[in-house]
């Protein structure tokens, strides 16, 4: 027998769809996302694993460890294992995939180049199944306990929220530049998406030049001080009424002993689950 590929899921359009809505595939987030894998890495023993995302046509890769996978790489639906899982509910624990009367005959199986395999749906909060979040065991056949799985399906429980909250974020902040756009321009007929842009370069703090800003000087938003752009009372006001505040996000990188440390602390919080 071949290989034979997953069907497609019966809401497959609506699927994909909320799949990409969150906005993930095709950008750099896999520092969201790796330590994930590194806890269920962890947990399990097993030697690898990835977490995928899937559109219409491919599996889009976003992140993974314990194997060489090129950045933003799509494969095939129908070549991936993983496809099974988007039609379960409950994770997919296949220990011996050379025992398994469907899996035995990918190719990953024939070769002996993964042994074992445990795949969990990531469901978003309307239970579309946008993903796959995947471990590989590649030389040798090992099982886990019970225990140890309904663990990992905790932390792809947080993974799945943090989508979540991360597409309505984002969603918020379209809504948020579309009417702090509509309250610009509706404050002053004269000014246009240009000027728009000038005026949130000035509440951002930027240097802006002066030609860049006669516009916005010349109707009271902004003035001139030590050579320096800056916001009137006027244009304070008016950020205010456009709700735009800037705010510092400062990304840190966990590494070492620090990252040894947050996933130890990450491990007994899920334990408390």
């Amino acid at each position: 027998m071949e290989w034979v590929p997953a069907p497609t899921p019966i809401n497959e359009n609506r699927r994909a769809q909320a799949t990409e809505k969150t906005g993930i595939i095709g950008t750099d987030q896999v520092y969201l996302f790796d330590i994930y894998l590194e806890i269920a890495k962890d947990i399990s023993g097993y030697e690898g694993g990835s977490f995928s995302l899937y559109d219409s046509k491919n599996q889009c890769s976003i992140s993974a460890i314990g194997f060489e996978k090129e950045l933003h790489q799509k494969n095939d639906k129908s070549d991936s294992i993983c496809s099974y899982v988007l039609l379960e509910k409950n994770p997919l624990i296949v220990f011996d995939l050379k025992k398994h009367d469907i899996f035995k005959y990918h190719p990953a199986a024939i070769s002996g180049m993964c042994h074992s395999y445990c795949g969990f749906p990531v469901r978003n909060k309307d239970g579309y199944a946008l993903g796959t979040f995947c471990l590989l065991n590649f030389t040798e056949v090992k099982e886990i306990s019970s225990e140890k799985i309904e663990l990992v399906e905790k932390l792809v429980s947080r993974l799945a929220l943090q989508i979540d909250t991360q597409t309505e974020q984002k969603e918020l902040t379209s809504q948020k530049i579309s009417k702090s756009i509509d309250v610009f321009l509706e404050s002053n007929y004269e000014f246009n998406i240009t000027d728009y842009k000038s005026f949130i370069d000035v509440c951002s703090g930027l240097n802006l030049p002066k030609e860049n800003a006669i516009n916005l000087i010349n109707n009271g938003l902004c003035e001139l001080k030590n050579e320096t752009i800056i916001l009137s009372s006027a244009g304070n006001e008016l950020q205010e009424k456009m709700n735009i505040f800037t705010k510092v996000h400062n990304q840190i990188k966990v590494e070492g002993k620090d990252a040894n440390t947050l996933i130890d602390n990450a491990l007994d919080k899920l334990g408390e689950l």
